[in-house]
């Protein structure tokens, strides 16, 4: 089949000869043999430098994770502000610089053999290492299972901090030249190879909250490679996912298959490698798929792109609500058959209503979901950039429900202000969302974590008011309201934030951080209760974004001891997700 042309494997040869490849290319340096290779590798880790390493699946940056000058440097040529992973040779080196909070970890040889990377409690860290983290409870490890990697490692004896080459809000890049053509001027070392990377592929990151459960939050290298398996049928179909973690999802024979996550398709690189993932699979797979199918939002770029493959196959077009996608993902993902009160909570999401949806409660099975409760809808004016600044989005809400406290934002440029506060006042140009995102982000800024900032990606408000109250063990609970309005239940946090304000200057910030998750499970813990009263439902599954967030995870498995639980699994609860949860319009009943 390597020979042939016809063939789909032509392309695609997995072997390593001496004669033919692939081979190990350099720049700025040369070697005499492999053992050169790694011994200059390491000295030139050990002197602070950056490194550029392509492996057969990805390039990554490396840098020695002691040497917090060389972090900064990589942060400002990738453009990044999140966390970074940090490698470890084995349990040793791991146990050299960091104490587990969870020692069972230790007991899973999974936890050492996979390529994942792996979200970590930990109770101390070497002070070497305290710049690398940026939570004070969790870090991002991996082991060297990559044979690049043990090669490293075996005249390396520090951890390395490793993270894909791109820009931050880009795909991972796929060519050599591209890879030169964007950091050559920054970086002096490159370990390229004259494979061709054919996929694209991203690191697997999954986070056990106990022994025995755990949630993929990205599916990558080791986990994008598997199909998934279902006892439902459905019809070959190609599906096209959201817009801001995009991936693609087809279904072939009953066979089903989840690409990687790809990145915001506005932006034109990822774009462009989303078209290109799309066409590789169609001809890889030959596909033939009887329906196409995307998210409800008009303006999605995966909703120009299905239209258009619906089109020209002249095959039906489906569209699925993206929050009862969110939850589908979650009943395919665990295999779930009876009916559940599903709670379906993210940034943003095009409501079946016109308005933005992303705190919502249905109820039902994997046939069929009924919404029946949601946060109450607040107002948001000035659009995405809104989004990347949540003093925006407080400031609407505060304009709207408190106008007395307006006076709290008065570092907003006064002329933006005086527009928000009025485009309020005439509901001129408002959005109303039901967001939880969006309440994460009025909650971050009322404690001032995001009071004059915009957002350096996306979630960022949340894992930092997160990160605060990490470092809080209160058990407060705020006020709220749930109130019926027609045949929808309303969970209203408008006196959350007023307590927040009243609060804030008396009482520890981290602690209100604190109060402020617990108030949202016991919210929800009470909407379930209700639920369960009225149609003798005894289980509920978490989705969405939103519920990445590890402290709500723990507190729900405490608090909802009495129902049955179900998180994700090996399908990630954000909107890479999606794309699986899409199949369910393509049942065959």
């Amino acid at each position: 089949e390597f020979n042939d042309t016809s063939s789909k494997n032509y392309n695609n040869p997995f072997v390593c000869c001496k004669d033919c490849g692939p081979n190990v290319q350099t720049i700025n340096f040369e070697f005499t043999s492999f053992k050169d290779l790694f011994e200059k590798i390491a000295s030139f880790l050990d002197r602070g430098e950056i490194l550029v390493l392509k492996t057969t699946n990805m390039f990554y940056f490396i840098l020695d994770a002691t040497n917090s000058q060389t972090l900064q440097k990589l942060r400002n040529i990738k453009k990044t502000f999140k966390p970074l992973a940090i490698m470890f040779k084995d349990l040793k080196m791991l146990n050299d610089f960091v104490k587990l909070e969870d020692e069972y970890y230790l007991l899973d040889d999974n936890f050492v053999n996979s390529f994942d990377i792996k979200i970590i409690r930990y109770k101390n860290i070497s002070e070497v290492l305290k710049n690398s983290v940026q939570s004070d409870q969790y870090l991002a490890i991996s082991f060297a299972n990559d044979p690049f990697f043990v090669g490293i490692f075996q005249f390396f004896n520090k951890p390395i901090i490793f993270t894909s080459v791109n820009l931050a809000s880009e795909a991972p890049y796929l060519t050599n030249q591209e890879v030169l053509d964007k950091f050559y001027k920054d970086i002096k070392y490159f370990i390229l190879n004259n494979y061709d990377i054919k996929i694209l592929q991203d690191f697997s990151i999954v986070y056990h909250y106990d022994r025995e459960n755990y949630t993929y939050l990205r599916r990558g290298i080791g986990k994008d490679s598997r199909l998934i398996a279902s006892d439902y049928q459905f019809k070959d179909c190609i599906c096209l996912g959201a817009e801001l973690e995009s991936s693609i999802t087809f279904s072939k024979n009953n066979q089903l298959f989840l690409s990687s996550r790809m990145g915001h398709l506005l932006n034109s690189h990822v774009f462009k490698n989303y078209q290109d993932l799309l066409n590789n699979l169609v001809e890889t797979f030959e596909l033939k798929p009887e329906v196409i199918v995307c998210d409800l939002h008009p303006y999605y770029l995966s909703t120009s792109i299905a239209k258009e493959l619906s089109d020209n196959l002249k095959i039906p077009l489906k569209q699925v609500q993206h929050h009862k996608a969110h939850l589908y993902s979650l009943i395919l993902d665990r295999k779930i058959e009876e009916n559940i009160i599903g709670f379906s909570f993210d940034g943003t999401g095009y409501g079946e209503d016109g308005k933005i949806w992303g705190g919502e409660v249905f109820i039902g099975n994997f046939y069929d979901l009924k919404r029946v409760a949601h946060f109450k809808y607040i107002p948001i004016v000035a659009g995405d950039s809104a989004i990347e600044n949540p003093i925006f989005i407080a400031l609407s809400f505060v304009a709207k429900y408190m106008p007395y406290k307006l006076d709290l934002f008065n570092q907003v440029n006064k002329l933006q202000r005086d527009i928000i506060i009025k485009q309020i006042q005439t509901n001129t140009n408002v959005y109303w969302t039901s967001s939880v995102g969006r309440l994460f982000d009025i909650a971050s800024v009322l404690l001032r974590i995001r009071s004059d900032k915009k957002i350096s990606f996306s979630g960022q408000a949340a894992i930092e008011l997160e990160n605060l109250a990490s470092k809080s063990n209160s058990s407060l609970i705020m006020p709220f309201e749930i109130t019926q309005e027609s045949d929808l239940i309303n969970i209203d946090f408008t006196k959350v934030f007023e307590f927040i304000i009243q609060k804030r200057d008396y009482e520890n910030y981290s602690d209100l951080a604190r109060g402020f998750h617990n108030t949202i499970v016991n919210s929800l813990y009470i909407i379930a209760n209700i639920l369960r009263q009225k149609y003798n439902i005894e289980a509920v599954g978490f989705s969405g974004g939103v519920f990445q967030n590890k402290i709500l995870m723990h507190l729900i498995y405490e608090i909802f001891k009495d129902f049955r639980i179900y998180f994700h699994r090996d399908i990630p609860p954000n909107d890479s997700g999606i794309s699986v949860g899409q199949l369910q319009t393509a049942l065959i009943n």
